[in-house]
């Protein structure tokens, strides 16, 4: 099923698809902003509704940023719906750039996501597969921190304006896929879904932490984890909460219902 109503997508029509090609950080895209921080519109809005697993970053960056507004314009130009053309923006720049995306297959492959959806390799999920797979953030929109985005700082649940965009959009849309399995992505992502069941905005069920943020600064870590273990970890790698959501995951395939069918 295709979400067909997006409110900022038509919100930010003209701007995307004037002939002056929007930017990362421009200021037409602009939803929101501070001393500290400010918040750009990318077509992130698709939802999935089918589907059985979801994976949770922080924000878009500037990779994911751009390649999404590249890939919705693309898509209009190809005649496309507006529903047809926020599922391709969408699979195409969710977690996009390298090393990100690898790192993210690599982990997931190790914890066996792939056996379980049914299919051959997780790097399917970014392909014939995404079907199976919710791609979103806890911020759904980037945020930028200066000319930087986003990586945790300030603290997202109190900081007004990110505490709307997880209470206003994540939230909401965890509850539109009560049957999918959460993973979150890096400790920031694992501190604030506790923060979400302690309120009670999700089931503790529903989530597994534990899978590191994929991004270049965790791929020596990322290559340790998917390994053997059996050296001294590297600097900064603790292996314990890792292994242990893979080891819940093993062990609860059936979270939430989201079994194998």
């Amino acid at each position: 099923m295709l979400s067909h109503s997006f409110p900022d997508l038509d919100r930010f029509r003209s701007a995307l698809m004037s002939p002056d090609a929007p930017r990362v950080r421009d200021a037409r895209l602009q939803i929101a902003a501070d001393a500290k921080l400010s918040v750009f519109y990318a077509p992130f809005e698709h939802i999935n509704h089918n589907a059985r697993l979801i994976l949770v970053g922080i924000t878009p960056g500037p990779t994911q940023m751009a390649n999404a507004l590249q890939a919705i314009r693309a898509a209009k130009a190809s005649g496309k719906s507006d529903a047809e053309a926020m599922a391709e923006a969408k699979a195409f720049a969710s977690f996009s750039g390298e090393p990100m995306r690898s790192n993210l297959i690599a982990q997931l492959n190790h914890w066996g996501i792939h056996d379980w959806l049914g299919i051959p390799d997780s790097a399917g999920l970014f392909g014939d597969g995404s079907n199976l797979v919710h791609y979103t953030s806890l911020l759904r929109n980037p945020v930028f921190v200066g000319t930087n985005g986003y990586n945790g700082t300030p603290d997202m649940m109190r900081h007004p304006i990110l505490q709307a965009q997880i209470l206003e959009n994540f939230v909401p849309e965890m509850q539109l896929l009560d049957k999918a399995l959460i993973l979150g992505l890096g400790p920031k992502v694992h501190a604030v879904l506790d923060r979400l069941a302690s309120m009670g905005k999700i089931p503790r069920d529903r989530y597994i932490n534990g899978l590191l943020h994929p991004s270049g600064q965790n791929s020596y870590r990322i290559r340790y984890l998917v390994g053997d273990q059996r050296s001294d970890p590297p600097h900064m790698t603790n292996a314990a909460p890792y292994n242990a959501g893979r080891r819940k995951f093993q062990q609860q395939k059936t979270l939430s219902g989201a079994d194998a069918g």
